[in-house]
Parts: C-alpha cells; sequence; structure tokens
C-alpha cells in the first residue's frame, strides 16, 4: 500500500528523481489511479485422458449332443413248405455272386457359425466439475496518509489508557496494530463486514508476519487495537 504525504508549492510540470520516484509540481487536483489486477478464467477443448478397451481371442471346446438314424442289415432264414417254384424264382436261381445290400444313415457334418451374443458399448458423457482457481494477483491502492493522521492521536490515547499504562513499550513502536484495523477497513474486500468476520483472516496474516516469529506479541493482546483502527477507519 502506497502513501501520499508531503506538500509542493508553485506550479509546473513533473520531473522523475532516481530510484523510479516522481516529484509531481502540479496546479491543481492531483489524480493517481489505483490499478488491481483480476483473474480471468477462460476453458479450452484438451485431451485429458483416454481409455482402452482391448480385444482377446479365447478358444474353448463344445461338445453338441446329436441323435444320427442308421440302417442295420437283419438277416433271418425262415422256413416254408415246399411249393413249385415259378418263373421268378427259377430266374438266376441258379448264379453265383454277392448279393450287395446298400444301408443308408446319417452322419455329424461340423461347421461353425458366428453369432453375436452380446456386445460392449462405448460411449461418452459430459460432465461438469467445479474447480477453484487460485491465482495471485496484484493490487495498487493509494492511501491517504492524513486520514490515518487525522486519528493518530486518538490512537495514542487508546494505547495510554490499555496497554501502555502497565510499562510496555511506547506508542511508536506499538502503531502497526493500529495501522492494520485501519487500513483493512479501507480495503474494499472488508465493505460492510464486522470486524469479526474479518478478525480470523488478520489473525493469520500476524502469526505469519515476521513480528510474530520473531516473538512478538500474542495476537490476543494486540486485537483490541486492531479493533480499534478497524472500527476508526470506519469499520464496524
Amino acid at each position: 500500500m502506497a502513501g501520499v504525504s508531503g506538500s509542493s508549492t508553485g506550479t509546473g510540470r513533473g520531473r522523475a528523481d532516481d530510484a523510479g520516484s516522481e516529484v509531481v509540481e502540479a496546479q491543481g487536483e492531483i489524480r493517481v489511479p489505483e490499478v488491481e489486477e483480476r483473474l480471468h478464467v477462460e476453458k479450452r477443448q484438451s485431451e485429458i485422458g483416454e481409455v482402452q478397451v482391448r480385444k482377446t481371442v479365447t478358444q474353448e471346446q463344445q461338445t453338441v449332443p446329436v441323435d444320427l438314424m442308421r440302417e442295420e442289415v437283419l438277416v433271418e432264414e425262415r422256413d416254408t413248405e415246399d411249393r413249385p417254384a415259378t418263373d421268378a424264382d427259377l430266374r438266376n436261381a441258379f448264379d453265383e455272386g454277392t448279393i450287395r445290400v446298400p444301408l443308408r444313415g446319417e452322419e455329424a457334418v461340423v461347421s461353425k457359425e458366428a453369432v453375436v451374443t452380446g456386445e460392449v458399448v462405448i460411449d461418452k458423457e459430459r460432465t461438469t466439475e467445479h474447480q477453484d482457481i487460485t491465482g495471485t494477483v496484484r493490487r495498487v491502492r493509494v492511501e491517504v496518509e492524513e486520514h490515518y493522521q487525522r486519528e493518530r492521536d486518538t490512537f495514542r490515547q487508546h494505547y495510554a489508557q490499555g496497554r501502555g499504562s502497565s510499562g510496555q513499550p511506547p506508542f511508536e513502536e506499538a502503531e502497526h496494530t493500529y495501522r492494520t484495523g485501519f487500513e483493512a477497513a479501507y480495503d474494499e474486500r472488508h465493505a460492510g463486514k464486522r470486524f469479526e468476520e474479518i478478525e480470523p483472516e488478520l489473525r493469520r496474516q500476524y502469526q505469519g508476519s515476521s513480528s510474530a516469529r520473531a516473538g512478538g506479541d500474542p495476537w490476543e493482546r494486540l486485537i483490541d487495537e486492531v479493533r480499534e483502527g478497524y472500527r476508526r477507519g470506519g469499520g464496524r
């Protein structure tokens, strides 16, 4: 957060100093833009994976029961009463040879037929997944120092009535706690919020600061001063 303080006289155009600073001698008001970065999330199509379906061919023995018909020869000798032979009986009666009697029957003929017994259906469906995209953005805020300076004496009195009355460090060494609350009140993210709502966030920031790591006062001892700074900055 940038502070703005000091004064200038005269008119004229700006000039650049060393170390990237700029001293502006202006007539009338000075406008300093507050700039911040914001995250913009876009979506694009991409291949996020694949599903592989592998086919294998196996062999197995099958047994199919079947009933086959066949003819068999039954040979039977019968005794008959004597009777005169007829011309039909005498035809080839005394010829030697072999009488051939064909036998018919059924035999199994094996063939294979491809039969579809089922199917695997591969389909795709679209689902929506919620994700929180986190990124680091920068924000430029212009803090008008005179706003804090108007309240500084009030903060000094508050400190004198609290920790300052028990022989603690002078106000100047503890002043940063009031500034923490005061600046939080000017943060647009906290607009309309009560101190109790933002206190956990401020606590985490302090506990991760170098002051806390260096053995500074515990948060419970500083919270009243931070709350006072927040209240004087316009917070609730």
